[in-house]
């Protein structure tokens, strides 16, 4: 897909911008959420069991938003500073509810 890209070296003086970058889910499995976070979490820290439990909740309840930070959030982008992190749980939780 970006089979291609070229690196681009930018003067330490160039103009700051910012961004706000959105991603809309829905989680359809919470319990292959949890996995696939539980194997990330494994797998990029040097964390026992009790610790990525800790982290991002028991596989039987999961902390949803844990486990999607876990996944979707990277360690740093080049470049970069992350300003803010949030996800809207509460509206998730109110539409679901409605619905």
């Amino acid at each position: 897909m970006f089979d291609g890209l070229e690196t681009t070296v930018v003067a330490a003086d160039a103009p700051v911008m910012e961004f706000e970058f959105r991603l809309k889910l829905r989680v359809e499995c919470p319990a292959a959420l949890w996995q696939a976070a539980a194997r990330h979490c494994a797998s990029h820290i040097d964390a026992s069991m009790d610790d990525i439990v800790e982290l991002i909740g028991p596989q039987e309840d999961p902390s949803i938003a844990d486990c999607l930070m876990a996944l979707a959030l990277p360690a740093r982008i080049a470049g970069c500073t992350m300003t803010n992190v949030s996800i809207d749980a509460e509206g998730a939780l109110a539409r679901r509810d409605d619905g």
